[in-house]
């Protein structure tokens, strides 16, 4: 006798899904995702510094121009 056995729906999650898919590609291939994973984290980092920088030179000049700055600060910019 033959008795068939209907699967049982299993949802899986998407990262679950994908790192199954990576784990099956070649060393080369997964070599590169991580080089690009690390480059995008990188950049990320950079753009967040740059933001940071920029956020914060604009609220020195800010402070400077409405006359808040201390005097020491404003040595910081005489040509």
């Amino acid at each position: 006798m033959i008795t068939t056995v209907s699967p049982k729906s299993q949802n899986i999650s998407t990262v679950d899904a994908l790192w199954v898919l990576i784990q099956s590609q070649t060393k080369a291939v997964r070599k590169a995702l991580t080089e690009r994973l690390l480059a995008e984290r990188s950049q990320t980092k950079a753009k967040a510094q740059q933001q940071m920088v920029k956020e914060s030179l604009t609220r020195a000049f800010d402070e400077l121009h409405s006359g808040k700055a201390q005097r020491d600060a404003r040595k910081l910019f005489a040509k």
